[in-house]
């Protein structure tokens, strides 16, 4: 094989991305819609390259860019988690890139301070999951029937590659179990007048007393403090034409907990927990079962096919109702956050 050449991404190389993301075969393994104008794909490597928040490298052969790889450090309780993406163009399958662009993704995974390296991948794509596991990667959670391939459902699955020791690592024997309890069934929840609606204007100043509980905001990789200028973003980001959405518990007008969720399309029409908060000292498993029963009745009345959540296994209140609603565990991604001085993994869980 021509020697690979190694280089920064930049906006010329919208010209073969778009070749890529409108490749009918290419597209099947990347869970992407087709197709996309080139406007649609400048539009979003712009972005990408304006945010600086990932790494892209592009290799290149004979010339002639040949794939791409990027890393993405995450933030907050999972700073030392990166995230990647890789794929290479069809015409160079089978020629090493994929190897070569892997071995570049795992040494800047560690420039950048990365303790652990995660990627998603789905059922039927083995060509890519060979590739992972031959550097080291290894299946630690999937999501049944996350996307909609060529006729079928098919299985998302979450792998990880440890790049540095994870410890201390929480011993769940240190968790509280009197609060993984759930009191209370949906019934009684009702009666404890606990409200779930939509957030308002005027709610913000208890979102961001929430926002700011030390001991509640464990179930999110959110780290205090929190300004009210930043709550007022997040509030702001909140739109449900664009499937963001946030359902709130309340009793009278002190906010109990929130669940912030994004509501996928084709090939993905499912919702995902992104954030669940609940007050720790206000009824948190009502509170949490209220919430969830409320996204449940989200998903039949429009549809959507499954519900996935993504909680830390510290968060005792919240995975006792996910269990009390049906929800059924599917893996855990390992060493996930970082928790007053523990790693702790983050469990997922899928309904139905």
């Amino acid at each position: 094989m021509s020697k690979l050449k190694f280089r920064n991404l930049l906006i010329q190389d919208v010209d073969w991305i778009v070749e890529v993301e409108n490749d009918s075969e290419a597209a099947k393994y990347l869970i992407s819609v087709y197709p996309l104008t080139e406007h649609e794909i400048k539009e979003t490597v712009k972005k990408l390259l304006e945010d600086d928040k990932g790494k892209f490298i592009v290799a290149e052969l004979d010339d002639e860019p040949a794939g791409c790889v990027s890393v993405g450090p995450s933030s907050g309780r999972s700073r030392h988690i990166g995230w990647l993406g890789i794929y290479v163009r069809r015409k160079h399958w089978g020629k090493g890139v994929g190897s070569a662009l892997m071995e570049e993704a795992i040494k800047l995974a560690k420039q950048l301070g990365c303790r652990k390296l995660m990627l998603g991948t789905t059922e039927g794509n083995e060509r890519a999951i060979r590739l992972y596991k031959k550097f080291g990667f290894e299946v630690e959670a999937y999501e049944n029937e996350e996307a909609y391939v060529e006729g079928s459902w098919r299985k998302g699955y979450i792998l990880g590659l440890e790049l540095a020791q994870c410890e201390p690592k929480i011993d769940l024997s240190m968790l509280d179990s009197c609060s993984s309890t759930l009191e209370e069934s949906s019934s009684q929840t009702q009666n404890a007048k606990i409200n779930v609606r939509q957030l308002i204007d005027r709610d913000l100043d208890e979102v961001n007393r929430l926002q700011n509980c030390p001991e509640s905001t464990k179930s999110t990789k959110r780290v205090p403090p929190i300004t009210k200028e930043e709550t007022k973003r997040w509030y702001e980001e909140l739109k449900s034409r664009e499937g963001r959405h946030c359902l709130a518990s309340f009793e009278d007008d002190q906010l109990l907990g929130y669940l912030q969720f994004r509501a996928g399309h084709l090939p993905f029409p499912n919702l995902i927990f992104e954030e669940m908060i609940v007050d720790v000292n206000k009824k948190p498993s009502k509170v949490a079962d209220a919430l969830i029963l409320a996204i449940k009745s989200f998903k039949e009345r429009y549809g959507y096919r499954r519900i996935f959540s993504y909680i830390p296994e510290t968060s005792a209140s919240i995975i006792s109702a996910l269990k009390h609603h049906s929800f059924k565990n599917t893996g855990v991604m390992k060493n996930y956050y970082f928790i007053d001085g523990y790693y702790v993994n983050v469990a997922l869980y899928g309904y139905p």
